[in-house]
């Protein structure tokens, strides 16, 4: 091998050598990209399950309460079907696997709680007279309450 050889080799090597440095830089930004993402789209549901929750009455997790008898009804139903539109979001992203694992685990916790309570799955019932949501979402919360009941 001759000195231009030997160079060229060089050449090589340095420029195999910085493609890979920036592949892995690139790898990781978009891996840190990726983490800032799903701690957004967490945030901003958590922050909307929060501003709905804050509007249901006090005593709305007890077994007693009754939702169509109830002062505000109009108000606590609208605030149900907000929650409801909720769930079928969460449950839609991770139909099509566009959250983590985790991040649903954590939503799917919050729905059984939520549908242990009668006051859910009595809004349940009186939504799904004038809403569809499709069977797959019908079901899984049928599901839920079923398990939790």
């Amino acid at each position: 091998m001759n000195t231009s050889d030997w160079i060229n080799l060089g050449v090589a090597l340095i420029t195999l050598l910085g493609t890979t440095v920036a592949l892995v830089a690139l790898w990781l930004q978009i891996r840190k990209m990726n983490q800032q993402m799903m701690i957004q789209q967490f945030s901003d549901y958590t922050k909307r399950y929060q501003e709905i929750i804050l509007r249901f009455p006090e005593d709305i997790s007890k077994s007693s309460f009754k939702v169509q008898d109830h002062k505000n009804y109009e108000s606590l139903m609208r605030n149900m079907r907000t929650y409801f539109d909720l769930c079928f979001e969460e449950w839609y992203l991770n139909n099509r696997k566009l959250i983590d694992s985790d991040i649903w685990c954590i939503w799917e916790g919050g729905m059984k709680t939520a549908l242990s309570k009668s006051a859910f799955q009595q809004s349940w019932s009186i939504i799904l007279k004038d809403t569809n949501f499709g069977q797959g979402f019908e079901e899984f919360i049928d599901n839920l309450i079923h398990t939790t009941s």
